[in-house]
């Protein structure tokens, strides 16, 4: 029965290969194992008899990629053909969600074949499982050897349900993916069928997501192309028989290759005669069998959990060596996609691109095969990024979420059925956005990942940051020229400005500074000293500006930014003193720019001078800088 896991977003379906004893079911899988990518193959797993005869089962973890969002896991299980182990076969067919039936095409074999096709039939309905509806595909192995039964009598006597069914010589690839090809294609279609979860959207086909997947696991459609072309195929079945090893009793061997073959003494080896009678069906006898079934499940489980965990470590290790030399210097675009395509990997993503922000601009870097960006090409898609610029963490978005996003992900082509969402920020500023696209076969990444994803952008965000560092740097610095291009502008604006133009009206000292008090200004005005003679905006702007000085040397310091703004009569003048600073203190006290802060008081002197004012500035005993300035009184 399929295990469904919406949590960690995986689908397990069981494929078990049934047939008579050196019917070459064994051969199928260690096939397929040789010929699968390896991201794709997991450790097969033997226990087999000194005699090199299978006695528990053989299991085949294979990964397809994705179906329905869902990454889709195959446990592939050959069961052991001898008479002696009919309790494990009936065992290991429990919760078969598809069954392949290897059929010896050996003349001298015909009888043994039928008595199996029957017992399989017996052993699924006493697994509760119906034989005439459950997804069935037949092969007709050993097509090689020189006394064969013909296939149309074959098909007479062991495919009454006229299920697809395929002539194979296993041990040279022939007819072994196109079996597999059909057995996970009758599988899934059953299964699409039985739980809407699995149900494909109009206009995907079952077959159609085969042929992709068969493709992308063993990066061609048929395994016996180099036997057709006339070079020779490695025979997996003579090479392990060409391997001389003496074991003892329950000897884990590793064959290489991700194949691991356990071997057992069993009462045959050591020339005793096969158990017969009630033994066979021994309730001891079945429970030990469907618990070392179950152990296998278990162990393949922990194995690809071990492996992800390397494979995990291994990514944040390639991301520490990327940024331990990052310096800001080389090419943006190198970065930036070289941070992408480890978060394209690390994902499982289809393909991706990246919305940077270096310099203050937004810019778009793709992934082939994109031309351009589905969301940022679209005026909604790229309101939505716009806002995502609060993001925290990886988040994952499928079409199926809201209108606008399928509209975004399925207009072009490629079309998408999800994306990831993975912020690169530094503790200084917000770096910019991958974003993981995923089409209809692509398994989506599970919270696990998506966790994942994050910490691994965390440390990315360290080759970025560097470049970010290097950009921001050289804005300051043209800032800073802006700056005192405009500040000495101003002020020579201002000198240059006759007496009689600035407007001297009565002005209220506590209305002018009102709009700095809001800001976290106090002001300290004593008696008889609110009235002064002035233009409002320029006394405001001159206050303004020896407040925001005074804060800055009080940070620059570690101090308190508060600042006061004191006034008191003397005689015709009123004397605003400006001064800022405290006991409390701050952890990172900001660098102020002393060229940017001169020419801000060279505003402020030639604003002091138009009125006819003056202005001082003095230090106290603990070098706090205070700033006087004379005006007129009203």
């Amino acid at each position: 029965m399929v295990d469904i896991n919406t949590k960690d977003r995986t689908l397990r379906v069981k494929l078990v290969y049934y047939g008579p004893a050196l019917s070459g079911k064994t051969t199928n899988l260690k096939v397929l194992h040789e010929r699968a990518l390896q991201t794709r193959r997991g450790e097969l797993v033997s226990v087999d008899s000194m005699q090199d005869r299978t006695i528990l089962c053989d299991l085949l973890p294979l990964r397809s990629g994705g179906f329905r969002g869902f990454d889709l896991r195959l446990q592939l299980l050959a069961v052991p053909g001898q008479a002696m182990y009919a309790a494990t076969r009936k065992v290991v067919l429990k919760a078969a969600d598809g069954v392949v039936f290897v059929a010896n095409s050996a003349l001298d074999r015909l009888r043994e074949t039928l008595q199996s096709l029957q017992e399989m039939n017996a052993n699924l309905i006493a697994q509760q499982l119906d034989p005439h509806t459950i997804p069935l595909v037949v092969q007709f192995n050993k097509r090689d050897l020189p006394r064969t039964v013909d296939l149309e009598a074959l098909e007479r006597q062991l495919n009454a349900r006229r299920v697809p069914s395929f002539p194979a010589v296993a041990t040279r690839g022939a007819g072994v993916l196109e079996t597999f090809a059909a057995v996970l294609t009758a599988t899934m279609r059953d299964l699409s069928r039985r739980y809407r979860t699995m149900d494909l959207p109009p206009g995907q086909s079952v077959e159609d997501w085969t042929a992709a997947t068969v493709r992308a696991m063993f990066d061609r459609d048929r395994l016996d192309t180099a036997v057709d072309a006339g070079a020779p195929v490695p025979d997996a079945v003579a090479e392990e028989e060409l391997q001389e090893i003496e074991l003892s009793d329950g000897t884990l061997v590793d064959l290489g290759s991700g194949h691991r073959l356990v071997k057992v003494n069993t009462p045959t080896d050591k020339g005793a005669s096969p158990p017969t009678g009630e033994r066979l069906v021994d309730p001891i006898l079945a429970s030990y069998a469907e618990a070392s079934t179950e152990l296998g499940f278990a162990a393949s489980e922990l194995r690809e959990e071990r492996e992800l965990a390397r494979r995990r470590l291994e990514e944040m290790r390639q991301a520490l060596q990327l940024t331990a030399g990052a310096d800001g210097a080389g090419d943006v675009e190198r970065r930036v996609r070289c941070v992408l395509e480890m978060l394209l990997r690390a994902g499982s993503a289809t393909t991706a691109a990246f919305r940077v922000n270096l310099g203050g601009t937004a810019q778009v870097l793709c992934l082939p095969p994109l031309a351009s960006d589905p969301l940022s090409g679209t005026r909604w898609g790229g309101d939505h990024l716009e806002a995502q610029g609060e993001l925290g963490d990886p988040l994952l978005e499928q079409a199926v979420d809201s209108p606008d996003l399928t509209d975004a992900l399925r207009a072009g082509e490629p079309s998408f059925e999800a994306v990831a969402l993975v912020p690169l920020r530094s503790p200084e500023r917000w770096l910019g956005l991958a974003l993981l696209y995923y089409d209809r076969n692509a398994a989506l990444p599970s919270r696990d990942t998506l966790v994942h994803l994050g910490f691994l952008a965390c440390e990315l965000a360290g080759l970025l940051e560097a470049q970010a560092a290097r950009e921001a740097s050289l804005a300051a610095e043209r800032l800073r020229t802006l700056s005192l291009a405009s500040a000495a502008a101003l002020a020579s604006l201002v000198a240059r400005l006759p007496p009689e133009s600035v407007r001297r009206h009565r002005l209220a000292l506590r209305d002018v500074l009102a709009p700095l008090e809001k800001t976290g200004v106090v002001a300290e005005l004593a008696q008889g000293a609110d009235g002064v003679l002035g233009d409002p905006p320029l006394i405001r702007f001159a206050l303004a500006s020896l407040a925001h000085l005074c804060e800055a040397d009080a940070l620059a310091r570690g101090e308190s930014a508060r600042t006061v703004i004191a006034a008191e009569s003397e005689g015709d003048s009123v004397c605003v003193s400006v001064s800022s600073g405290g006991p409390i203190g701050v952890l990172a006290p900001p660098r102020t720019d002393p060229g940017v802060a001169e020419a801000e008081l060279t505003v402020v002197q030639a604003v002091v001078d138009l009125h006819g004012g003056a202005l001082a500035q003095v230090q106290d005993g603990d070098g706090r800088r205070r700033f006087t300035m004379r005006l007129p009184a009203a």
